[in-house]
C-alpha cells in the first residue's frame, strides 16, 4: 500500500522521508504488526472469554503431564487470529503487493491460519474431539501445500530468462539448473530437480513447508517457547532474504541469487513484530495460547520464505529449535514401535522431557530462546561464509 501510495504522489512525495526504501518498510512492518497485536490483544482475549474458547492443560493423555500443569488455570486458545492479523495488516501496508513471493506467502499464511482455525474450533466446540482427524488435517496441509509448490515451481522456470549477466547468454528456463535445484551450503554441490518439469523441486517445497508448519506445532507447548523462537527465526530469516535477493550485487559469484525475493524480508519482520506482540499476552503465565490457528501458518510461512530465498538447508540451522523438538518426537515413536515400548525420551516433544525432569517451565523456556539464538547465529555465520 505505501509503494502504491508513493506512486500515485509521484514527485510530489518527496519520497516521504525514504518509506519506499526496503530497509524502512520491512522496520516499519515490524512495528505495525507489533503495535496491532498488542492493541487487538485485549478486545480478542474479551472475545475469546466471551465465547468459552478455553483451553485446559490438565485435560491431556499424560497423566504426569497433567499433574505437572495443575497449577495452570484455563487459558484462552486460538490467538493466532492475532497474529495472523498482524502479519497480515502489516505485510499489506508495508509490503509490495505485485512481488509473487508476497503473494504465495499470504496464500499459505491465509490458507495455513484456515486449517488451524478450523481445527481449533472443533477441539473447542466440541467436547470430546481432538480437532479434525489426522488424515483429514494432513490432506488439507497437502492442497494448500501443493499449491504452493506448483506456483514457486512455476515461478522458478520463468526466472530462467531473468537472471543477472554472470550466466550464459543462452541460459534458458529448459536449462534450469540453480533455482531447480537443492544447494548445500559451503559447498558448490547442488542436486538438480528440475527434471520432469520441476516434479521433484515440487515435492521438495512440499516437503519443506508441511514439515516446518508441523514443526512449529509441536514445539508450542509452553509459554513463550514457539513465540519466543519464532521471532528470532523471522528476523535471521529478513537477513537471509536481503542478502540472496540482492545476491548479484553482494556476491555474486557465492551465493545463489533469487531475484526478487529480497521483498519477503518485509514479510519476516512482520511476522517477527506479529510472534512479539504475541509473546507479550504469551509470557509466563500466559494469558493467551495461539493454538493451531498460530503455529500451522508460523510455521508454513518460515518454510515457504527459505523455499524462496533456496536455502532450504540453511532453515535446518536457523531453525534449530524446530527441528530438535521434530527429530525428538520422530526418534521417541520410531524407538517405542521398533523396541515395543521402549522410550529414549520421558516425554516428546524436547520440552516436556526437561519438564518431566523437575526443570522449571521458565528455565526451559528461556534455554531454548538461548539455543535459538545461537541457531539463528550460525545460520547467519553460515551464509556470511558463503559470501567470502
Amino acid at each position: 500500500m505505501i509503494l502504491e501510495l508513493l506512486a500515485a504522489l509521484g514527485d510530489s512525495s518527496g519520497g516521504l522521508f525514504g518509506l519506499g526504501a526496503l530497509s524502512a518498510r520491512a522496520g516499519l512492518a515490524a512495528v505495525v504488526a507489533f503495535a496491532f497485536a498488542l492493541l487487538s490483544g485485549p478486545r480478542l482475549l474479551s472475545w475469546l472469554r466471551a465465547r468459552h474458547y478455553i483451553e485446559n492443560e490438565t485435560l491431556t493423555d499424560s497423566a504426569e503431564l497433567n499433574r505437572l500443569n495443575a497449577d495452570k488455570g484455563p487459558v484462552p486458545t486460538m490467538g493466532g487470529l492475532m497474529i495472523v492479523g498482524s502479519i497480515f495488516v502489516a505485510a499489506i501496508l508495508c509490503a509490495d503487493l505485485h512481488n509473487l513471493y508476497v503473494q504465495f506467502a499470504l496464500l499459505s499464511t491465509l490458507g495455513y491460519g484456515l486449517i488451524g482455525f478450523v481445527d481449533d474450533w472443533i477441539k473447542l466446540t466440541h467436547p470430546g474431539r481432538k480437532g479434525l482427524a489426522a488424515w483429514g488435517k494432513s490432506v488439507l496441509q497437502f492442497m494448500i501445500a501443493v499449491s504452493v509448490a506448483v506456483g514457486m515451481t512455476m515461478v522458478f522456470r520463468r526466472l530462467g530468462t531473468e537472471l543477472p549477466a554472470r550466466y550464459p547468454a543462452d541460459y534458458s528456463p529448459e536449462l534450469m539448473g540453480d533455482l531447480l535445484a537443492l544447494h548445500v551450503p559451503l559447498t558448490d554441490w547442488s542436486l538438480d530437480l528440475s527434471v520432469w518439469g520441476g516434479v521433484f523441486h515440487g515435492l521438495l517445497v512440499l516437503l519443506v513447508v508441511t514439515g516446518s508448519s508441523n514443526a512449529v506445532n509441536l514445539t508450542d507447548g509452553m509459554d513463550g517457547l514457539a513465540a519466543g523462537a519464532m521471532t528470532v527465526a523471522a528476523l535471521a530469516m529478513a537477513v537471509v532474504c536481503v542478502v540472496v535477493g540482492r545476491a548479484h550485487e553482494l556476491a555474486p559469484d557465492t551465493i545463489l541469487y533469487s531475484p526478487h525475493s529480497q521483498e519477503l524480508a518485509v514479510f519476516c519482520t512482520s511476522m517477527a513484530g506479529a510472534t512479539l506482540g504475541f509473546l507479550w499476552f504469551n509470557a509466563a503465565p500466559a494469558l493467551l495460547y495461539m493454538g493451531d490457528t498460530g503455529s500451522l501458518p508460523l510455521g508454513s510461512l518460515l518454510g515457504f520464505v527459505a523455499v524462496a530465498v533456496k536455502q532450504e538447508l540453511l532453515l535446518l540451522l536457523i531453525g534449530g529449535v524446530f527441528v530438535l523438538e521434530t527429530l525428538s518426537v520422530i526418534l521417541q515413536v520410531g524407538v517405542f514401535k521398533a523396541s515395543g515400548g521402549r522410550r529414549v525420551f520421558r516425554c516428546a516433544p524436547l520440552h516436556h522431557h526437561f519438564q518431566f525432569r523437575g526443570m522449571p517451565d521458565t528455565r526451559i523456556v528461556v534455554r531454548f530462546w538461548i539455543f535459538s539464538v545461537v541457531c539463528a547465529a550460525a545460520g547467519l555465520g553460515t551464509l556470511a561464509l558463503q559470501a567470502n
